[in-house]
């Protein structure tokens, strides 16, 4: 059982750490974080607010395991140990995709378009998945409603995965224009999530 808390302790921890040290990289560079939003802004930054959130709410549940019962609308009052290991292989599973996705595009991350010179990317994980980071979510979010099994949760979850659907489609129509051909060939390789 403490095998199985300390690795949801270190896989929920992974993302948070691996995404502030990638846009600490980008500021340190002078080149930003944030780039153009692919829907209105005010859904963009809240579908963003809501993930960022909900990532917070996944490792403070596998720091402090009794976390969850100080929500509101539990469907769920006892995690048990199988519960928490699906949790970890999902974290597990979220970490593969998400850190070489940032491996990959490097200082090219950013959240929304980017606004100057940017390239296409097609190799490491891309050629898995042509949207390993949103693919990573679902895992992430799985892993948060497995370890806090509350209706509060949910909901912001499933904002999540609809804004960020919607997102993913605005920005395969920005690639086609920026990328035509190269894009399509790719796009017909390669799916969109996996």
């Amino acid at each position: 059982m403490k095998l199985i808390q300390a690795s949801l302790i270190v896989l929920s921890s992974l993302p948070v750490l691996a995404t502030l040290l990638l846009g600490y990289q980008l500021i340190r560079n002078g080149q930003g974080v944030l780039g153009k939003p692919t829907l209105a802004p005010w859904l963009f930054f809240s579908a963003k607010t809501a993930t960022g959130i909900s990532l917070t709410i996944l490792v403070a549940a596998s720091v402090n395991p009794g976390f969850y019962c100080r929500l509101p609308w539990l469907i769920q009052h006892d995690i048990p140990a199988v519960q928490k290991l699906m949790s970890a292989i999902s974290l597990f599973a979220g970490n593969l995709f998400l850190i070489p996705a940032y491996y990959t595009l490097s200082i090219f991350t950013r959240i929304g378009l980017p606004e100057s010179a940017h390239v296409l990317k097609t190799n490491g994980i891309y050629r898995v998945s042509r949207n390993p980071m949103y693919l990573s979510f679902w895992f992430f979010f799985t892993a948060c409603f497995l370890l806090v099994p509350s209706l509060l949760v949910v909901s912001p979850i499933i904002f999540c995965l609809t804004a960020h659907h919607f997102v993913i489609l605005n920005e395969e129509k920005f690639l086609i224009r920026s990328f035509g051909d190269q894009y399509l060939s790719y796009k017909s390789r390669v799916a969109r999530y996996l």
